[in-house]
């Protein structure tokens, strides 16, 4: 079998594409061409490097660095509010107890144990930021 594809002619003259055939070519054109422009700009702009150098630990201000003492305050706010937030989930915890007691019910003595243990186990973390090389 043989393909043989020829163009029609009419009188001599080939025949012109569809003017929709002809848009959707000049954009499917276009489109190669930004999309190889886009590629290009890309792979350029990752083999150009820079370098950034950091300021020296020992000058100004004693070792710290601006963005380490800014880094350090924000965390110590967080550490405080979630923190205060661990104490809220121990205090129900510790009523969520209290009320199973008072209703002889094992499974709630349980579930109310183990919030309080979760809110102090939080309080206990957010105390511990020293461990972590943190100064709050």
């Amino acid at each position: 079998m043989e393909n043989n594809n020829t163009t029609l002619t009419v009188q001599g003259k080939e025949q012109k594409k569809n003017p929709v055939s002809r848009f959707f070519s000049a954009v499917n054109a276009k489109r190669k061409k930004i999309m190889l422009t886009l590629t290009t700009m890309v792979t350029m702009s990752m083999m150009s490097t820079a370098t950034a150098f950091a300021a020296p630990a020992d000058s100004g201000g004693g070792g710290t660095v601006d963005g380490e003492a800014a880094f350090n305050s924000v965390i110590g706010f967080f550490a405080d509010w979630i923190g205060r937030i661990g104490l809220v989930v121990a205090f129900v915890g510790g009523i969520m107890f209290a009320l199973a007691i008072k209703n002889d019910d094992a499974e709630a003595k349980t579930r109310g144990l183990m919030t309080l243990a979760s809110g102090f186990v939080v309080f206990a973390l957010t105390l511990s930021l020293n461990l972590f090389g943190i100064t709050g």
